[in-house]
């Protein structure tokens, strides 16, 4: 039940290893709590509408926040790559697809260059 499924959250949030980061609840809001309200309020918020980026966010060196390097590689993890939205460290102003088939694009253009392929990017 998508009530359930909150409240869940709820009591992961309150627990000790969290404290540091002060969590706060924005949504649906600690002031609702019976069932009926939470499970029309999981619909609300449950949706697919936006588009996530920066998880794996990409950034210089000293960005202590990135997790991959300006070529997509894992900091820490020879050979692996992301190619993906979650590389972005700032959401776009239009919709993800585009320019994350550009990164992905980009990113077989580095992988075929460094096997000696021949490849369209630089």
């Amino acid at each position: 039940m998508a009530a359930d499924s909150l409240r869940v959250t709820r009591r992961i949030a309150e627990q000790p290893a969290f404290a540091k980061y002060a969590p706060e609840e924005v949504k649906p809001g600690v002031e609702y709590q019976s069932d009926e309200e939470l499970a029309r309020l999981a619909g609300d918020i449950g949706t697919t509408i936006f588009h996530p980026v920066g998880t794996a966010r990409m950034g210089r060196e000293d960005d202590a926040m990135a997790v991959v390097d300006a070529r997509l590689r894992v900091r820490g993890i020879d050979g692996l790559r992301v190619a993906d939205a979650s590389v972005m460290p700032t959401i776009t102003s239009g919709n993800t697809n585009s320019p994350t088939l550009m990164i992905a694009e980009k990113a077989a253009s580095w992988l075929l260059a460094e096997r000696g392929e021949v490849s369209g990017g630089s």
